[in-house]
Parts: structure tokens; C-alpha cells; sequence
């Protein structure tokens, strides 16, 4: 395995979170982690649907460790960046054992010492085999294996297909054609805005949104110098996607989104298309099945929309572009601190096991629509919805850096240029130098 990312073939052949962020639950068994001298494993996640129904997929995973550990886990639930926070800041305690997440957060797991190199232990599972390549790669830093894949998606555009047909449009593939119909919405529509995306300082979606839009420009907006890395990506690209995505949104004359909804993040977003506020929105596939929780105003029309009125496109690309999108694969991982790593190996393997991978497709069936694994199947079952796999095959994964300084440089001048602070040339210029100056630091 290498640190590139292909796309798309298995080892063998082709083939909402909802709830409070910092609030933990769902505990399974009694309270304690590896760390802190207790005989059961501690997990940390914010996978499991957590919108009242049964949890299909939360107790299959539960049953399959039982049976390899021989012993209850404790699961607590965080939202992603408090769990990143808490993690990075106290892994060293030893819980939680195990821990989810998102891709950007495994580089920076590894780089502050918290991750568990998986090696052959990861190749002697039973289901090795049949991972995605890509998804697998994406899990790989300087030939050391860091995490199992579960889950994983490209970012595509959503849009209202109804919307759409009543004004005569086709989905648009460049920058400057989803403007001018995302306007068209807007004067349209009254109680209807043409896009949202997300500007929450910190917020995770953002920083992958953004992501997607710079692979549109280069395969990785870093590449290995060396012992070192380099930038990647010209200033006035950067600037471009600065003008198209955020000041033409929320900063201009006639912006294309709401700005009173500045600075908000996945929580106005994917339930404002759910309940039929916007028309556009990147989202991965986990929208497909969320019709019910507190977020959703009616489930009937929610179902109907996304039934027979929603359709996937490639995310526009804006002047120099081309199609590209942010990958997403979701890992599992063991912390290096642990007292209990055998444990928490049983975690691992349970996650992954494909057959709690298709309870987890019955129960969070988004999330499955394009699978890491071959023996899991693919739950799209809308023809509408069947653009994800070809969005999936332009999804490119993180390089391997430490992105954390690169995150709060770009939630600074994100904002700056979405509230009309800063030209968003001008915000690529400067941007631009301080990503050239962390080469040395990642």
C-alpha cells in the first residue's frame, strides 16, 4: 500500500448523527474505559442514528463484540469536533480505547502520537480483503496503516429536480451557471433561497466543502517535497474559489444564499433542504435516508422529496476547474495510549464486519450508498440517486499532513470574505502565503 488514492476497486476486484454535541451517550454496560483501570473497552462515536428508532445497526455491532470480546462495551457518543478536541487533548489518559470519526481527523491523530499502527493484525481479518483500495490507502500514512474503513462517499451537489424542471434548467456543471439559476431561484421562489453552505467557524462540513472545491483545481493541495511538502495549488485559484463560493453567496450585491444564515453549519444546512428551504446543497450520501427526528418538519414531504424530487449532480467547478470532489471515508480507530488494545482490536473488527456494515446500511441506509467494503451492497435504490457512484469515482482523499493549522487558516479568511471583509483575491493572496509558509510545519 501507498500513501496515493485510487479510486474504486476492492482489494479483490470492482464490485445523522442527530443530538447535542458535547452531550455523552448511549452508554452500553457500565461506565469506564481501558484507561483509567477498568476491565471494558471505552468507544467514543457519532455514527449511530440517534433520531429515536430502533438501533438495528448499533446493537448487531454491539452483539458481534460480545461475542469476539466476551464482554459488554461502553459507547459514548460526542459530536465530531468536541471528539476531536477531547481526543487530541487527552488521548494520553488512555480512554477512549476505540474512537470513530472523520478523515481529517486520523492525520491529525497520528501526527500527535494518539494512533495505534494496525499492521498485520489488520490483514489477518476475515473480511480484509474485500475493502476499497482507495478507502484503504486513505487510511495509510508513510506505509503504516492507522485505521479501518467503514463508510465513505464523494460530495456531490443535491438539488431540487422539481425546482429545476419549473424553470426550464438543467443542473449546472460550472460556477457561473449555478449562479445564475441559484439567482433565478431566489427571485422565483419567496420562500426559497438557491443555496446554503456551510460557515460555521471549526465547522467539519465546511472544511470539506471547501476541500471539494479545491479538488477541482489540483489532485491534492499538498504533495510530498521529501522529508517535507509543498503547496500545491496557485493563489488565484484559491481566489477563485473564494469569489464563487463565498462571496458570490453571502457577500455580494445579490447574494445567492440567505446572509442571515452566516456562520451557521450542517445543522441549517442538510435539514434546510430537507424541509424544502433551498434548492442547491453539497451533501454526501446520508441524506438519502433521513426523513424522521426533530429536524424534520413534515416526514411525508420530506420522503416525497427525496423520493421524486431530488437529484445528484458533480459539484460545479468554477473558471480552470474540472470535476473533482472531496472522498470521504469515515475510520475506526485504536488509540496508542490504551490499556486495553486487544479490546479495542475487537472494536475494530466488529465495525467493520460486513455483516454489521449491512445492518448499518438497513438502518442508516445513506451512509451505504457507496460502500468501502465489496460485501456490502450499495442501498441506492432511486435512479435518481445513482449519479453518487460516478461523483464517488472523482472523490479524492486527504493527503497526509497534519491539517489542523491548515483548518483555522481557512475557517479566518472563509468568514472574512463570506461577511465582506476582505476581497476574496486579496483573501487568496494572503491565504495562499500562509499555506506556503506551513510546508516546513506538516
Amino acid at each position: 500500500m501507498t500513501d496515493d488514492n485510487s479510486s474504486g476497486l476492492t482489494r479483490r476486484s470492482f464490485t445523522k448523527g442527530l443530538g447535542g454535541g458535547a452531550a455523552a451517550a448511549g452508554l452500553a454496560g457500565c461506565l469506564g474505559g481501558g484507561g483509567n483501570g477498568s476491565e471494558q473497552a471505552l468507544l467514543w462515536e457519532y455514527a449511530f442514528p440517534n433520531d429515536g428508532t430502533p438501533p438495528i445497526w448499533k446493537d448487531e455491532f454491539l452483539a458481534n463484540y460480545e461475542e469476539r470480546a466476551g464482554e459488554e462495551l461502553t459507547v459514548a457518543r460526542f459530536s465530531y469536533e468536541d471528539l476531536r478536541q477531547k481526543f487530541l487533548t487527552g488521548a494520553r489518559t488512555g480512554d477512549p480505547d476505540a474512537i470513530e470519526g472523520v478523515l481529517s481527523h486520523l492525520t491529525e491523530y497520528v501526527k500527535a502520537g494518539h494512533l495505534e499502527p494496525l499492521g498485520d493484525w489488520a490483514e489477518g481479518l476475515d473480511h480484509w480483503d474485500g475493502f476499497v483500495d482507495s478507502a484503504v490507502d486513505a487510511m495509510t500514512y508513510r506505509g503504516e496503516l492507522y485505521g479501518l474503513p467503514y463508510t465513505g462517499n464523494g460530495r456531490a451537489l443535491i438539488y431540487r429536480k422539481d425546482i429545476l424542471n419549473e424553470l426550464g434548467q438543467e443542473p449546472p456543471e460550472t460556477a457561473a451557471e449555478f449562479q445564475q439559476i441559484a439567482r433565478m431561484v431566489n427571485r422565483e421562489y419567496d420562500d426559497m433561497w438557491g443555496y446554503h453552505n456551510c460557515t460555521k467557524d471549526g465547522s467539519v462540513r465546511g472544511f470539506q466543502e471547501w476541500m471539494s472545491h479545491v479538488y477541482q483545481h489540483t489532485d491534492q493541495l499538498y504533495v510530498p517535497d521529501g522529508e517535507s511538502w509543498s503547496l500545491n495549488i496557485e493563489a488565484d485559484a484559491l481566489g477563485q474559489i473564494f469569489d464563487d463560493w463565498y462571496f458570490q453567496i453571502y457577500a455580494a450585491d445579490n447574494p445567492v444564499g440567505n446572509p442571515d444564515q452566516l456562520g451557521t453549519g450542517w445543522q441549517v444546512n442538510d435539514p434546510g433542504f430537507l424541509n424544502g428551504q433551498f434548492a442547491f446543497i453539497e451533501c454526501g450520501t446520508w441524506l438519502r435516508g433521513w426523513t424522521s427526528g426533530e429536524n424534520i418538519n413534515d416526514t411525508d414531504a420530506t420522503t416525497q422529496l427525496l423520493d421524486n424530487d431530488t437529484g445528484v449532480a458533480h459539484l460545479p467547478y468554477s473558471e480552470g476547474g474540472s470535476q473533482g470532489t472531496f472522498l470521504e471515508v469515515k475510520p475506526i480507530m485504536i488509540n496508542a495510549h490504551s490499556d486495553n488494545k486487544e479490546r479495542a482490536k475487537d472494536v475494530l473488527a466488529a465495525w467493520t464486519d460486513p455483516e454489521v456494515l449491512t445492518k448499518g446500511a438497513e438502518d442508516k441506509s445513506g451512509d451505504f450508498m457507496t460502500p468501502v467494503h465489496e460485501d456490502v451492497e450499495s442501498t441506492i435504490d432511486n435512479e435518481n440517486w445513482a449519479p453518487f457512484t460516478d461523483v464517488f469515482g472523482t472523490g479524492r482523499a486527504l493527503a497526509k499532513i497534519g491539517w489542523g493549522p491548515v483548518r483555522q487558516k481557512f475557517y479566518t479568511y472563509m468568514q472574512e470574505v463570506a461577511y465582506g471583509e476582505t476581497d476574496p483575491y486579496n483573501a487568496g493572496d494572503q491565504f495562499h502565503s500562509e499555506l506556503k509558509s506551513l510546508e516546513s510545519e506538516l
